[in-house]
């Protein structure tokens, strides 16, 4: 009797174990990216604002040579939340501002340098860019980060009275900024790594560690060796990118999660310069070679003498968005016709079933078992629709996986398929005529097949939308 019972309770504790390791968790495939990584994919695209003393001397060359008048420095009727309000209506999560340009002006009170706000007749002296702006980004819930361009002319001209070289002067301005404003969601510093400056870059990331440990840096291979856990790269040029965007990066001879970050101009030459907005469909393809290829850009608008965002911008920044929601509520799976399929099933849980593409949650994913490191994954529309395009995440804290896969579409009761790609990351966008689509016309389908080829471990897939018709 007493081995019978033995038997029972391990017959017992085996299925147990099976049933609870069908709803286990994949391992994280690394290298994956810290939370400030992460709030930066799922930002999806930033406001870089332009704005300093060049905005005051517009002109082609954005550079400014440090011999600027303080004095003409007079945004007169500055409103940081007016520009907090435009990002928002544009659908910019966040805004990177310029807190020190090329040219050495500082936008906040400083004590480094009289180069800077305290000098303008504006508000007597008493103004403060920075704080006024990183106080309205946390009053409206978007992100905020500063810009302090490490190339400083002013200082190359007048050099400073306090201190013995420029990396002295740079990190005291570093960690005003740093200490003095509130929470910083991004350090951008721009282009060289000045070792004739005598930077300290080491010191430098421990001052960001020890004050902001949330933030993601952007650097030109300035800090990447130091911050290797919150990096971001710089792509090798301004504007678009390509697809197939890779962040399994070697740094220090260790993979590290390394995204590039696009900076792309819609208005100005950085600063204002008196031209409008981009026209929309420019701005559109711009998205689609950034945030359809799963990073996120910073996209620069450039306020006015007046320390307004030209109300012209505001209304295109707003159709944009309106561009931008459509297109993500153009989903052909959001019907009650449609059903959906996979191959495998990680531990036959429905935890991790196919029906989780379709629940606009990027918390839940479908997945595979361990073992499983391709998939087919059906979609039956319920009936024959016209296609635009397709929306597909990757379940990114966990790591990027996907190496290889395929779209296709069934006419008349036979596959075709109409793209493939490579990686998919943070967000896929494919729309027909446009960007890595241009010569695809995808035909009216009644089911839609994804096929992931190719993985380093296991496929987590959050979303998958079948876009109809759009515009």
């Amino acid at each position: 009797m007493i081995k019978h019972l033995i038997v029972i309770f391990a017959l017992s504790s085996i299925l147990a174990g099976c049933i609870s390791e069908s709803g286990i968790e994949p391992e994280a495939f690394f290298p994956i990216p810290n939370q400030a990584q992460l709030n930066w994919h799922q930002a999806e695209y930033i406001m870089f604002a332009h704005f300093g003393m060049k905005t005051f001397y517009p002109s082609s060359d954005h550079m400014g040579y440090g011999q600027e008048d303080p004095s003409k420095f007079y945004p007169v009727n500055f409103d940081a939340k007016q520009w907090v309000e435009a990002a928002k209506a544009g659908g910019f999560k966040g805004i990177v501002i310029t807190a020190k340009h090329h040219d050495g002006f500082c936008n906040w009170q400083t004590e480094t340098t009289g180069h800077c706000v305290k000098s303008s007749p504006w508000k007597n002296g008493q103004g403060d860019i920075i704080r006024e702006l990183s106080e309205a980004c946390r009053a409206g819930g978007v992100y905020f980060g500063i810009y302090v361009s490490i190339i400083d002319k002013h200082f190359e001209h007048a050099g400073s009275p306090e201190f013995d070289n420029y990396g002295e002067y740079y990190y005291a301005q570093l960690k005003e900024l740093s200490t003095q404003y509130g929470v910083i969601d991004e350090y951008w510093f721009d282009g060289y790594k000045a070792d004739e400056l005598k930077m300290d870059y080491s010191k430098i990331a421990d001052l960001i560690r020890e004050t902001q440990p949330t933030a993601v840096v952007y650097e030109s291979g300035t800090m990447s060796e130091f911050l290797p856990d919150r990096s971001l790269a710089w792509p090798g040029r301004h504007g678009g990118l390509g697809p197939d965007q890779n962040y399994r990066v070697l740094i220090n001879e260790q993979l590290r999660w390394y995204p590039s970050e696009p900076s792309i101009i819609l208005q100005g030459n950085w600063f204002h310069n008196n031209t409008p907005l981009i026209a929309l469909d420019q701005i559109q393809n711009y998205y689609l070679s950034s945030v359809a290829y799963g990073v996120t850009p910073l996209m620069n608008i450039s306020p006015n003498t007046d320390g307004l965002i030209d109300q012209e911008t505001v209304e295109g920044l707003i159709e944009f968005k309106a561009w931008v929601d459509q297109l993500h509520d153009s989903d052909l799976t959001q019907n009650d016709r449609v059903k959906v399929s996979a191959d495998n099933l990680r531990g036959k849980s429905r935890n991790f079933s196919p029906e989780m593409l379709f629940d606009n949650n990027h918390d839940t994913y479908f997945a595979t078992d361990d073992s499983v490191f391709n998939a087919i994954i059906d979609i039956d529309l319920g009936s024959v629709q016209e296609i635009k395009g397709f929306i597909i995440q990757e379940y990114i804290p966990l790591g990027q996986r996907i190496d290889g896969y395929s779209i296709a579409c069934r006419v008349d009761g036979k596959w075709q398929e109409v793209f493939s790609g490579i990686k998919i990351g943070y967000k896929r966008i494919i729309l027909e005529g446009k960007a890595s689509a241009s010569e695809i016309n995808f035909p009216a389908s009644d089911a839609v097949r994804l096929v992931i080829h190719d993985a380093l471990a296991c496929p987590l897939i959050s979303t998958l939308k079948v876009i109809g018709d759009y515009r």
